[in-house]
């Protein structure tokens, strides 16, 4: 049985979700949910953290790229944190580096 640890924070105008563990389709609703919180909080940028994630299938894709089109409908910024891992090798062989805004670290994204 697959685990998803999601931790939200908030720093300044900066909603940063992590994730640790195994993102599946079991865990699919709890990362909807930290994700749709984030959100709702109306902050300029959401970052979404995957460096912790061990693992990842298509559900976690199909929640960010659904992410990253709610952030564009709203003008808000979504970015990406993922290392060179699992999400790293996942997003990569689909194609989406190039497509989602993805920095290298929360600096990159946090007020100076």
């Amino acid at each position: 049985m697959s685990q998803l640890n999601v931790n939200l924070e908030f720093e300044g105008d900066v909603a940063i979700v992590s994730f640790s563990g195994e993102f599946d389709y079991a865990e699919l609703q709890a990362a909807q949910d930290e994700i749709r919180a984030a959100e709702q909080a109306a902050p300029s940028v959401v970052l979404l953290d995957l460096t912790g994630l061990d693992f990842m299938d298509s559900s976690a894709v199909r929640v960010i790229l659904q992410a990253t089109g709610r952030a564009r409908e709203d003008g808000r910024r979504l970015a990406l944190i993922i290392g060179t891992g699992p999400p790293h090798r996942v997003l990569s062989i689909l194609g989406l580096t190039e497509q989602l805004d993805i920095v290298p670290d929360r600096a990159a994204v946090l007020p100076r």
